[in-house]
């Protein structure tokens, strides 16, 4: 396992962090007991994976508590993030909300304190919820400034909303885009990373395979019709590919790893199976500039 360095932070965290979004099952699967996600992040510490992404959505909590358990005793040295947002329901982004879902997270989480906390989808709060007197950000710096958590991040679809609160503000070290740099889509190379990049804001890549579009679920996604929009695309970056003799799933990968401004891939996985796939290419070997040129140009 490499290391990248996080932002304007003194972390070195592993190229590959692991997502918490699936370890402990699929919904269209059933969930799995905890002992599976126990076992998935158990595998990643022994890869080098020293960097752990949950959040109160992600079955309800049951992601952070898979990671209480898991990561309960672990004495290697490693950095957990978590998000506030969604739960407690209804999700106002006032303050007393903000420390209410963050408490229960760390309960959940089985520890007094985080080194990342971020806001979930900044979108759904919008810029009033953000700022706003006695909202978001008012609340992450008291949690911060309390040493409840080390640092504040953000994440969200929205990418434009997102670059304009890195400008408007100090307080992030990381932001996270999905599904909007990888293969298939580079809007976000466009658009947010040059701006983290200028702030020296950490840019972690999470579903680098577009929610497996690019993976395991490629048939699933097909035959549900979801991301039809790129279908095309995606036979073209394939046909492209296979003239390398290159996978989709090892280049998708690489393909993020040969931006330098990209500190951390995200890969959400549901087995141990799939996250030593993801943690072997972090290897140092990167794509081809031509070859990146040509997927882009696609």
């Amino acid at each position: 396992m490499r290391y990248r360095r996080f932002g304007k932070t003194d972390w070195q965290v592993s190229e590959i962090g692991l997502g918490g979004s699936w370890f402990y099952g699929r919904p269209e699967m059933g969930l799995k007991p905890v002992s599976h996600g126990v076992g998935v992040v158990e595998r990643a510490l022994e890869l080098g994976v020293n960097y752990f992404d949950t959040a109160p959505l992600y079955g309800k909590g049951r992601s952070e508590e898979v990671l209480g358990h898991a990561l309960k005793g672990v004495t290697d040295d490693y950095y957990l993030a978590t998000k506030v947002g969604y739960f407690p329901e209804p999700f106002d982004y006032t303050r007393d909300t903000v420390w209410r879902g963050f408490e229960a997270s760390l309960q959940r989480l089985q520890r007094d304190r985080v080194d990342l906390v971020q806001i979930h989808e900044s979108e759904q709060a919008g810029w009033d919820g953000v700022f706003g007197k006695g909202r978001t950000l008012e609340a992450l710096r008291e949690i911060r400034d309390q040493g409840l958590a080390t640092f504040i991040g953000l994440t969200g679809s929205d990418l434009v909303l997102m670059g304009d609160i890195l400008k408007e503000s100090d307080d992030f070290v990381s932001v996270i885009t999905f599904c909007q740099y990888d293969l298939l889509v580079q809007e976000a190379k466009e658009v947010l990373v040059p701006t983290a990049a200028e702030r020296d804001v950490a840019v972690i890549a999470a579903s680098p395979l577009h929610g497996g579009l690019l993976g395991s679920k490629r048939d699933h996604w097909r035959q549900q019709g979801r991301f039809a929009d790129l279908f095309e695309r995606q036979e073209q970056v394939e046909e492209l590919l296979q003239e390398r003799d290159l996978d989709p799933v090892d280049a998708g990968l690489r393909y993020l790893l040969s931006d330098p401004r990209v500190s951390i891939i995200l890969s959400g996985v549901d087995s141990v199976g799939e996250l030593e796939r993801s943690a072997a290419v972090s290897d140092g070997r990167y794509l081809e500039d031509e070859l990146i040129r040509r997927i882009e140009e696609t």
